[in-house]
């Protein structure tokens, strides 16, 4: 056991006891009959290894249980898991499961529905994201109904915090094999807090409480997502009291709600950053230039103007209070050096400099009109700028194909925190992120990719946030944040991976 997993389970061990081993008797005070949300987007697919898009998460996971949790801090916490042990060559991660957990059909979910999930889905050959990040597993030895011990064809130190991300959710193996994978994306079965009771694709999505569950049982015994993909719609929903919480408004009515009698709220920053990508090669080949245009960029007027001044300004790809975030590091906005840098490289009043920029409009908040004032703001130093707006899709296409413009306005989520699902998949070539690609920078990462030591892992990726800024390979932008309006009868607790937990909402 590594000094991290030593000290975290003694830690938890030592704190809860035997609460994590014994089903608690919770109270059913202040109980809600209903709930609605006005949510953005209709989940692509029910099946919860499928995709790691952000936004469906809070769905799934009312539905489905994790091995491993996360605090609203992002603290890693026991789920389905009581215990996990990580080898000090990170090989290995051996865990134990609770014995009382049950899918909403009754049957009982044990190591072996483990195994199907996270090893023989992919043995199968099921298109499912969740290879992305548990790809490295090689086996899965079932020791008993409640141990199991997860092997790897390569050190995967980060596993933990993988058995807590995106799609990491599990499944029952019978029933699984019972529908085959079109059942598993049309009707969903898990050992969550809820059970989908009614649907309508694109419009409406209920949940009921399960009684039965083994965990906290939340308060609120119908849960409703209505499918609004428009702003200015699910902010009607809101006022009108149609729905009690309605996501991602804009900043502007966020700070209206905030004083309105009946209303309230909230702009929560999360773990997702708003960042420009480069490429290593063409205009972007020499890091005058890329320097250049980091510092024409003004940050803090892109947070007064796009989000109230509440996203916090960032200049390395992570976010404050994550691992690997170094404190001390600043990179300036300073459009004098960045004029100085442009001549530096020839380039001036009778030579301009003159790059392509992709942006998506409407992949989140203020994302077209972010880009149309970095384009001004590029201007001003004599960069001028061919602006272009692509869908995500394309994104990875044009991306795939080599063929992505000089800089694009991109934004990436990481519901852990941990920096290997920022920098290290950001930067890691053979995923399909990675858009500024160097020998130098590929072997810091896969280095880090397998580092056993908690401890050189995170001060290795600090000294890889630094450097990738100083060269030039990345623009942070902005940590971004998500608003939330809702009614002043109820109390919302939001969580710094962005979901919006039953749990978190309780009466006021």
């Amino acid at each position: 056991m590594n000094d991290l997993d030593r000290r975290l389970f003694m830690k938890l061990a030592g704190a809860a006891g035997c609460a994590l081993l014994a089903r608690p008797d919770f109270a059913f005070a202040g109980e809600i009959d209903n709930i609605s949300i006005a949510w953005m987007t209709d989940p692509v697919t029910w099946d919860p290894n499928q995709r790691q898009a952000p936004d469906p998460q809070s769905i799934l996971k009312a539905v489905f249980d994790q091995p491993i949790d996360y605090t609203p801090e992002l603290k890693l916490v026991p789920s389905v898991f009581t215990e996990w042990v990580l080898a000090d060559d990170a090989m290995s991660l051996r865990v134990k499961l609770r014995d009382d957990v049950k899918f909403s059909d009754g049957t009982p979910l044990t190591a072996a529905d483990f195994r199907y999930t996270f090893h023989e889905r992919f043995v199968n050959g099921d298109k499912i994201d969740l290879i992305v990040g548990f790809g490295a597993v090689s086996d899965i030895e079932v020791i008993s109904p409640t141990e199991a011990i997860m092997r790897f064809s390569k050190p995967f130190p980060t596993a933990p915090q993988w058995l807590g991300f995106s799609a990491s959710y599990i499944i029952s193996k019978a029933y699984a094999e019972r529908v085959g994978a079109q059942g598993l994306q049309t009707s969903p079965m898990g050992s969550g807090p809820y059970k989908l009771v009614e649907y309508k694709r694109d419009s409406r999505i209920v949940l009921a409480r399960r009684d039965d569950y083994w965990g906290e049982r939340p308060s609120i015994k119908q849960l409703t997502f209505e499918i609004i993909p428009d702003p200015t719609a699910r902010l009607a929903a809101l006022e009108s009291g149609t729905v009690d919480i309605a996501m991602e408004l804009s900043v502007r009515d966020v700070k209206r709600l905030q004083k309105s009698e009946n209303l309230n709220a909230i702009a929560n920053p999360i773990a997702r950053i708003i960042y420009v990508t480069v490429r290593a090669d063409g205009t972007f080949a020499d890091r005058n230039v890329r320097l250049a245009a980091h510092h024409a960029i003004d940050k803090k007027l892109l947070s007064k103007a796009f989000f109230g001044g509440d996203a916090v300004t960032i200049d390395v790809p992570t976010i404050p209070g994550m691992p690997s975030f170094p404190p001390d590091f600043h990179f300036a906005y300073d459009p004098e050096k960045a004029k100085a840098l442009l001549a530096e490289s020839g380039y001036g009043e009778n030579r301009p400099l003159t790059l392509n920029f992709a942006t998506t409009n409407g992949q989140f908040p203020g994302d077209y009109d972010i880009s149309r004032a970095i384009v001004t703001m590029w201007e001003k130093v004599g960069i001028k700028t061919n602006l272009t707006v692509i869908t995500e899709a394309q994104w990875y296409d044009l991306n795939a194909a080599g063929k992505l413009p000089d800089a694009s306005l991109f934004v990436w989520e990481n519901g852990t925190g941990d920096p290997e699902l920022f920098a290290g998949n950001m930067f890691d070539e053979d995923l399909p992120f990675s858009t500024y690609r160097t020998k130098e920078i590929t072997a810091m990462v896969k280095s880090l990719l397998k580092e056993p030591n908690y401890e050189k892992r995170i001060k290795g990726y600090e000294v890889l946030n630094k450097f990738l800024v100083n060269e030039g390979a990345i623009i942070p932008l902005l940590q971004a944040i998500q608003t939330i309006g809702y009614t002043k009868n109820i109390k919302l607790t939001p969580s710094a991976n962005g979901l919006i937990r039953p749990a978190g909402i309780t009466s006021a």
